[in-house]
């Protein structure tokens, strides 16, 4: 899957986690699952609990490479590493990274 990617609901599907055993599936950039403070841009869809989220240094590479509507494109998700977890690492993962400035950015 490709961030920004939508699908239905039921087409999510389940990873099993070491930790928190068989989970919804997420997706998130390599600095976020690695990084605390990094700041935390998920991506927009509503029937998705745990929607593809990035960093704020993605997000600047989100925004200078993205199509002319805002959205990904090949050129700037060759620009990072989309990381597989499951949905409670994921919220893990967003608790450390949260900044709370992140609503100052325009995401798509």
């Amino acid at each position: 899957m490709e961030l920004g990617e939508s699908i239905s609901a039921d087409q999510y599907k389940t990873v099993h986690c070491d930790r928190h055993g068989d989970q919804r599936e997420a997706f998130v950039c390599d600095h976020l699952l690695h990084g605390t403070g990094q700041g935390f841009f998920p991506g927009e869809d509503p029937r998705n609990p745990y929607p593809d989220a990035w960093c704020s240094r993605c997000e600047q590479i989100r925004s200078t490479y993205a199509r002319a509507d805002g959205e990904w494109n090949e050129k700037s998700e060759a620009l990072l590493k989309v990381r597989l977890v499951c949905g409670d690492c994921y919220e893990e993962i967003k608790l450390r990274n949260v900044l709370g400035t992140e609503g100052t950015f325009p995401v798509q």
